[in-house]
């Protein structure tokens, strides 16, 4: 059985492997407990091999985080596909509560100001997306910056809330998502006060 095992991960190309065990690496333990040498002895291939292939643990693990985002966003427009417009809000909500819970750790770190330049900048396009989306099921579809801003705003409260409930502060994830669907009317409505002319019907 453990022969057979190793076969089939010697099977992978080892450039896969390193992301693989990296991957899962990051969603377990912090990004400064983890070194080079702890994701090649996991994957099975020799140390310098993750600097052949990534130039460096933080170029492998702004990689990791771009397939994070990508599938995030995936979650995110696969839950809101149908329904009401506060139905599709509140399937988002939930949906990245849980998959933000899968990647807790990770979480944390990046949304803490961890990592490079590249890693932050990654996250916040996803924001961006999300910020789209979430404005897309009540008709908008080039929300203006005034209003983009002010969901960019309820999305920081509401990532706030998240991280208290991932680090265990917050124990009522119905309430979380309850909060935050109460409060986006209201951060949409006081776009207003910025200057948006065309407030959508939320």
């Amino acid at each position: 059985m453990v022969t057979a095992r190793k076969k089939k991960r010697a099977d992978i190309p080892a450039r896969d492997r390193i992301l693989e065990v990296a991957t899962r690496l990051f969603t377990q333990r912090p990004f400064d407990e983890i070194s080079a040498e702890d994701i090649a002895r996991e994957a099975g291939v020799a140390h310098g091999l993750t600097f052949h292939y990534f130039g460096s643990k933080a170029k492998l693990y702004e990689e990791i985080s771009q397939a994070a985002a990508d599938r995030l966003d995936l979650i995110h427009v696969k839950a809101t596909l149908t329904g009401s417009a506060p139905e599709r809000l509140r399937s988002f909500l939930v949906a990245h509560m849980e998959e933000v819970h899968r990647r807790r750790v990770d979480y944390v770190f990046h949304s803490r100001g961890g990592g490079t330049a590249a890693i932050q900048d990654i996250w916040e396009r996803s924001r961006s997306h999300g910020i789209r989306l979430v404005l897309s099921f009540y008709g908008v579809t080039a929300p203006s910056l005034e209003l983009a801003v002010a969901t960019r705003a309820w999305l920081g409260y509401f990532d706030e809330l998240v991280l208290a409930w991932v680090q265990g502060q917050i124990k009522n994830k119905p309430a979380i998502v309850e909060m935050a669907f109460r409060l986006f009317p209201l951060a949409v409505a006081n776009a207003e006060l910025l200057g948006e002319k065309n407030l959508p019907s939320v």
